[in-house]
């Protein structure tokens, strides 16, 4: 009796578990699914949301519920099929035993079995939503006659939109169909039909009548396959390019097509054997198949590539590779031919001085010693950071310029104390403010020319709308960084906005804007609650109904999750547009299924963690998000994307036309650095159209390697593009573009450059320059050697690499001017590791013909490479500055420092400090004779 009872209590036991387990699978999804249902409601993207769980939904339902009848029903069928009779065998009594213990249950059973495996089929085929959209909105796009493929004469949108989800079906039904026929040969076994132990005919004529029907619809379902296998040839890898070859299209298409006929004749051979007694016709017919599969499927091609194309592979393989060439041209966008352009042997001074634009917009800042200074200099508070620096031009005084440019974000791991939830999820919610500084210019002491900086924003030509309670163009809710899932805006505890500098203390703000989703009442804070594992959202006093959830704040997840199925540039960057702070990111339409077309790796390609293989590629949508309220933008910048076409048929409402884009938005958009760097790693093959120079790798060009930041440092991956606003040999003015130059393969001397324009109206315009053959124009390794063997410059390395600094090297960009070229290289130094790292420019390094100077400005160092001016001196400084000029930029220095130590702003103040301590040993240089010493760079 007691042991009755202790079964009966850990029975409940067991449905109690199982029902708190199951209850707590069905709030996880419940949360998951309302909180993503308000998330795409906030964005007004709703219609994104029903889409894609309609198609999971309807995926998963019919492919589930196909299943579970195939399975149900054919399990059935074993049941009725049992036989009546049983000789006696050992195998018998287990196979009783069995028949006893489910017999009474089977009715319930078999459907409840056939159920459990459904759901888990039908939640896998449920993730294949974004291939049934392709496939159902595909109707009416196409690339055109133009782009049909050659051996099938298809167009290139079957390949991409239809047969992937043809594959799928096939592909699921031959599994399924495997799988049932391996249930219901085992449910046969212990039902008795199959008796392996058993003289004589082992199989019932009923069974093998059930078995031969699947089987043979198995063999038609694999002849289908074979039928869609074709297609892929297409994209084949077998020949010396990707496509169909030589041996694809006479050995392996005939063998597939051979495949397809004997799958069907061997499925008609299961059929037929119905009525014969053994196996013999199926197993003759499946022995055909395998047999053919390998001699024509394998053998036969491997023969033919051996002995018919190795030997005379160019010839064989000649419009095969002409194929690929035009494939891969129109796939990646580089269907350009290079413009013979003549390099002049060296720059002249009035070169210079009539391209005074592009001289005043060379970078040499680079972007992450840039981040470092900013963070040092304009953090102001410990709580702020600058997560990148981003590149982009501005219209200051009336001229187009190169602008730095990074937003001043919130991090929650600088929150005084480690911060508490209150501090992390209600007081510190939003960064404040960004810092803008010209790309080449700098102050006294090697700091950045600030066009924007400090708390409130002060700007000198670019303004943020930053004067409170109005101060929303300044307010940073949503960022690159993402340490904290959620803030909670319009409660009860005033958010902090700024610490006043002026010694005001601090000032509050309550969020105003319509991003955030409405906390509600219980039930939504409490699925709020269990969604975040956070029950502080549950019980807080300081949440009301009023308040507002900010989720997916960081820009990648944001966008991502509004547009799941396109790829993202690695960096999106942010931008000033009338006032406000917006976050713009490049994004991709991509398929590695275009034929003929060469396929990479993007992580090859971009030495960047842009992952996923590809032979398509189009930047067709421009994403942008307001960094107060969150609202996302995405403008078709590619209407004529055939990919682009088919997601705007499947969501759309989740696009916008581009015209619909504001001018002052349009003027921030650039030409993306992975689209570029993915062109030209492409272009440096297949800029060569003439298919045996092609097969030869004659005239294959390479992307630089990368450059080390230290002296003798070794390089790593290739040479990043650039921005740079320059005038190419075919424009007549000014452009802003992104370059990217070229070296021979295996050689280091460059060979060609591409540009990209970002210029409205001229955008996404690509233009290649190549050098006659015989012209030597040097490349960035070569050109490095030439600074690091200078001795002025390696003179110049050894006293400011001393006092416990470190130096480092800027990018080294090559700029063309007119028919030449000047290559500058800007040189940092920073405090050794342990002590406080403030990089600063000091020194910039220019050459072109040969010529190496180097000054402590650009502008010093193009009039010393001129013989203008004499080069620099160990004390650095301004020519021609009195000891009371210099005294009074000392006194200044400490004024700025004392700010900054009020601020709490350590680093600020010492870099004042050093920079009035510089100007302090100037004056001492003077004072004893030391002479005048060179300037800063000029400001515009």
């Amino acid at each position: 009796m007691a042991q009755s009872a202790r079964t009966v209590r850990r029975r409940w036991l067991i449905i109690a578990i199982g029902v708190v387990i199951l209850i707590g699978i069905l709030l996880s999804a419940l949360s998951g699914f309302y909180v993503d249902l308000l998330w795409f409601r906030e964005v007004h993207f709703s219609g994104v949301f029903w889409s894609i769980f309609w198609s999971k939904v309807l995926l998963g339902s019919v492919f589930g519920v196909l299943f579970f009848a195939l399975l149900t029903a054919n399990l059935m069928i074993v049941r009725r099929l049992t036989p009546r009779f049983r000789p006696f065998s050992p195998e018998q009594e287990l196979i009783e035993r069995y028949r006893a213990a489910i017999d009474p249950y089977a009715r319930f059973a078999i459907p409840g079995f056939a159920a459990i495996i459904a759901l888990f089929v039908g939640f896998a085929a449920a993730a294949q939503w974004q291939t049934f959209l392709l496939w159902k909105s595909a109707g009416g796009v196409a690339f055109g006659a133009a782009h049909l493929d050659p051996v099938f004469h298809k167009d290139p949108a079957f390949y991409i939109f239809r047969l992937p989800f043809l594959k799928y079906v096939q592909g699921w039904l031959f599994a399924a169909l495997v799988g049932i026929t391996v249930l219901v040969g085992i449910a046969h076994y212990f039902t008795g039909g199959i008796r392996v132990q058993t003289v004589g005919e082992k199989v019932t004529p009923q069974v093998k009548v059930h078995l031969s029907v699947l089987l043979g619809v198995i063999l038609l379902v694999k002849a289908w396959g074979y039928y869609l296998g074709k297609f892929d040839l297409l994209v084949s890898a077998r020949g010396v390019v990707t496509g169909a070859s030589f041996t694809d299209i006479h050995a392996q298409k005939p063998a597939l097509a051979a495949l397809v006929y004997i799958a069907v004749i061997c499925a008609v051979l299961f059929l037929v054997n119905i009525r014969f007694r053994g196996w013999i016709l199926p197993v003759l017919g499946i022995g055909l198949l395998l047999l053919t599969s390998v001699v024509v499927g394998a053998i036969v091609p491997g023969f033919v590539q051996k002995f018919r194309v190795a030997p005379q592979e160019l010839q064989k393989e000649e419009p095969y590779i002409a194929r690929n060439i035009k494939a891969t041209r129109f796939a990646y966008g580089v269907d350009v031919n290079p413009v013979a352009a003549s390099p002049a042997p060296d720059l002249t001074a009035d070169q210079v001085a009539a391209n005074d634009t592009t001289i005043s917009n060379i970078r040499l800042w680079r972007p992450n010693v840039l981040q470092q200074t900013y963070q040092a200099l304009q953090r102001i508070q410990q709580y702020y950071e600058f997560k990148d620096v981003d590149v982009d031009r501005y219209p200051i005084q009336g001229q187009s310029r190169v602008v730095m440019l990074s937003a001043r974000e919130v991090s929650q791991n600088g929150i005084p104390g480690g911060g508490g939830w209150q501090q992390a999820h209600l007081i510190y919610t939003h960064g404040y403010g960004a810092v803008a500084s010209q790309v080449n210019t700098t102050d006294a002491s090697g700091a950045p020319d600030f066009l924007l900086q400090d708390i409130p924003p002060v700007g000198r030509a670019i303004q943020l709308d930053s004067t409170p309670p109005n101060d929303h163009g300044a307010q940073i809710y949503y960022g690159e960084l993402k340490d904290v899932p959620y803030v909670v805006v319009r409660t009860k505890q005033p958010e902090l906005n700024f610490t006043n500098p002026s010694g005001g203390g601090i000032l509050s703000t309550t969020y105003q804007g319509q991003g955030g989703i409405p906390m509600g009442g219980f039930f939504r804070r409490a699925l709020f609650a269990y969604r975040y594992r956070d029950i502080n959202l549950l019980i807080s006093g300081l949440i009301d109904s009023q308040s507002r959830i900010l989720i997916n704040r960081d820009i990648g997840t944001r966008v991502r999750k509004a547009a799941p199925f396109l790829k993202f540039d690695q960096d999106p960057y942010a931008a000033i547009v009338k006032g406000r702070l917006v976050w713009i990111w490049d994004a991709y339409t991509t398929t590695d299924l275009y034929p003929y077309s060469d396929r990479l790796e993007l992580a090859t390609a971009t030495n960047r963690d842009l992952f996923g293989q590809v032979n398509y590629i189009r930047n067709s949508v421009k994403a942008v998000v307001d960094a107060y309220d969150g609202t996302i933008k995405l403008y078709v910048a590619r209407p004529d994307d055939p990919l682009i076409q088919v997601w705007q048929k499947a969501f759309p409402d989740l696009f916008t036309p581009f015209s619909q884009a504001p001018p002052e938005l349009v003027a921030h958009f650039r030409y993306p650095e992975d689209l570029l760097q993915t062109q030209a790693f492409e272009f440096g093959r297949y800029h060569v159209t003439d298919v045996p120079t092609f097969f030869n790798n004659g005239k294959r060009w390479a992307l630089p390697p990368g450059l080390p930041d230290i002296v003798n440092g070794k390089s790593t991956g290739t040479l990043r593009p650039y921005y740079v606003l320059i005038k190419l040999p075919s424009d007549a003015a000014e452009q802003f573009v992104l370059f990217e130059p070229f070296t021979p393969s295996g050689r280091q001397n460059m060979v060609a450059y591409i540009a990209a324009s970002s210029d409205p109206g001229q955008y996404g315009q690509l233009k290649a320059f190549q050098f006659p053959t015989g012209e030597n124009v040097d490349g960035p390794t070569q050109v490095r050697s030439l600074i690091n063997q200078d001795p002025t410059v390696a003179q110049q390395l050894t006293l400011l690499s001393q006092r416990g600094s470190d130096v480092i090297f800027g990018d080294l960009l090559i700029v063309p001017i007119e028919n030449a070229f000047l290559y500058v290289q800007p040189i940092f130094v920073t405090a050794s590791s342990g002590q406080l790292s403030i990089p600063e420019l000091k020194r910039v390094v220019v050459v072109h013909g040969g010529n190496v100077a180097v000054a402590n400005s650009l502008s010093d160092a193009l009039d010393v490479s001129f013989g203008r001016a004499p080069g620099p001196t160990p004390g650095g400084g301004t020519p021609g500055a009195t000891v009371s000029d210099l005294l009074a930029l000392a006194l200044q220095h400490f004024q700025k420092a004392q700010q900054f130590l009020q601020q709490g702003n350590l680093s600020g103040y010492q870099a004042e400090i050093n920079a009035a301590q510089n100007a302090i040993q100037q004056a001492n240089n003077l004072v004893k004779g030391g002479g005048p010493t060179p300037s800063p760079s000029p400001s515009p």
